[in-house]
């Protein structure tokens, strides 16, 4: 069923067409929605609205096979012309991805592939309408070439970094334009194609002047302006130099998207993206390729990542190897963080978790400022055990049983737990003490003995002086025992 719904009549004075006369407009149409239809749904086609061009030929109508009246989306409220205009990117996106990879599912599609590129252009959102809830495109493949009398542009205004470049930006503008004007006048000169007027030369120039200033973004505006020169010339015999600016410019964009996807494959893959990096700076420090290719977009952002990412990468090497000459130093390891500009331990719990080099290194501080924190414990405790009354052994234990986990194979923990040993060792030698002075009972010479094994040890802490002191007091009733024997005897021999 034809489309029947008009959608607008549009004076097309000023553009150029999508094709080489009026008359083809509806063929062209029909060959674009046969391809959109056979690969992807119905609607995605439907973004064209189909040109009927008028008896007078210098307006087109448009008609549609939706359902509804067309509203102007210039027309529509803020809130609903932003979700047209992201559904309209959307239905266009899908049919350059179609455009994209014909080419390899269809031999010899080349040709409709960059037709259908072409197409997906547009002048300005003034031409595009809504039906329904859907939306359409009035002049699709137009191109507007009275931009200096009407005061628009075909394409986007690329923001300057700065002011001060703006002059800089200007000047590299004029020089692109004055260079293909003078490539277009010497093709006019030579004779080879005089049929092209000053008119389609500026138009020519005006085109690639934007592609230029795209830099490598949004429409595909070089191949769209390859496709018409060959429209204009299908024998190839002029234009030879504006398209090799073409290919120049198409070959730049190629390779700053192979930089990209190289760049984003590498991830955190530090010795891979420096190597990158030296690899765009050449063995001498200098750019390996000539020209303006590394100080224009999109190789700027794209080499401002790369430099991102490496810096990241140095801080992150840097503040590994802080970390590892801090060990065992807990004050030293809490002021790392501040050292070297570490960022927070944690991610908040909805972020994505942290991939870079960064991680490891926050891993690792967190690990060795927990063992700093469990020694500050375990010191704490052991010092409360030793001013126990009792000499703390109870304690001792339980905090031996505690830390049985811990790994104590390095500082801080590892002096802390040589104390604990040296403690519980006591502890043991005096359960030995003490079961010896309970089995001598009142055998002085294994009192005696003890007492050797006990001068060796620091009495005077606890549990060891209570057991010097028993010890004591045996000894004394072992000495008083022996005079009172003494006694006795010299009394039995006396007469």
């Amino acid at each position: 069923m034809a489309p029947s719904l008009r959608v607008a009549r549009v004076d097309i004075g000023g553009y150029r067409l999508p094709t080489e006369e009026l008359a083809g407009l509806d063929d062209l149409h029909r060959e674009l929605q046969t391809l959109i239809r056979r690969h992807l749904p119905s609607v995605a086609a439907s973004v064209f609205a189909l040109p009927v061009p008028c008896a007078d030929g210098k307006t087109v109508d448009w008609y549609s096979d939706l359902p509804g009246q067309p509203t102007r989306l210039t027309a529509l409220p803020a809130v609903r012309r932003a979700a047209m205009k992201a559904k309209l990117e959307e239905r266009l996106d899908a049919l350059r991805r179609l455009a994209d990879a014909l080419p390899t599912r269809v031999k010899g599609s080349e040709s409709i592939a960059a037709i259908l590129r072409a197409a997906t252009r547009y002048p300005d959102d003034s031409h595009v309408y809504v039906i329904g809830d859907e939306p359409v495109l009035t002049l699709w493949g137009f191109v507007l070439v009275e931009e200096t009398r009407r005061g628009r542009s075909d394409g986007p205004v690329l923001a300057s970094a700065s002011a001060p470049e703006l002059p800089v930006r200007r000047r590299l503008r004029w020089g692109w334009a004055v260079m293909i004007l003078l490539i277009l006048g010497a093709g006019l000169a030579g004779g080879g194609w005089l049929w092209l007027d000053r008119r389609e030369a500026g138009s020519l120039a005006t085109e690639l002047q934007a592609g230029l200033d795209a830099a490598c973004t949004g429409r595909d505006r070089l191949g769209a302006l390859a496709l018409r020169i060959d429209r204009l010339d299908p024998e190839r015999k002029g234009y030879a130099e504006l398209r090799e600016l073409i290919a120049t410019e198409q070959d730049r964009c190629a390779a700053a998207e192979s930089l990209d996807r190289a760049v984003i494959a590498a991830d955190w893959d530090c010795a891979r993206l420096v190597e990158m990096r030296q690899g765009l700076a050449g063995a001498d420090g200098e750019s390996p390729t000539p020209g303006p290719d590394l100080d224009r977009e999109p190789f700027v952002g794209i080499v401002a990542r790369l430099d991102e990412r490496i810096g990241v990468c140095e801080t992150s090497a840097q503040a590994a190897s802080e970390l590892e000459r801090r060990l065992g130093n807990c004050a030293a390891l809490a002021e790392l963080g501040v050292a070297v500009g570490l960022p927070e331990s944690e991610p908040a719990s909805d972020a994505a978790p942290d991939e870079t080099p960064w991680r490891p290194v926050r891993e690792g501080l967190a690990r060795e400022l927990a063992r700093c924190a469990e020694a500050d414990r375990l010191v704490v405790a052991l010092d409360a055990a030793l001013g126990a009354d009792d000499g703390g052994c109870s304690a001792l234990l339980k905090l031996d049983r505690e830390s049985a986990g811990l790994d104590v194979a390095g500082p801080p923990l590892a002096a802390l737990r040589e104390r604990l040993d040296t403690e519980l060792a006591r502890c043991a030698r005096a359960q030995t003490y003490r079961q010896k002075l309970v089995d001598a009972q009142m055998d002085c010479a294994a009192l005696r003995t003890l007492d050797g094994e006990l001068a060796v040890e620091d009495a005077e802490r606890e549990p060891l002086r209570a057991i010097r002191g028993r010890l004591d007091e045996a000894l004394l009733r072992c000495d008083t025992l022996e005079k009172l024997e003494t006694s006795v005897g010299e009394g039995l021999k006396t007469p």
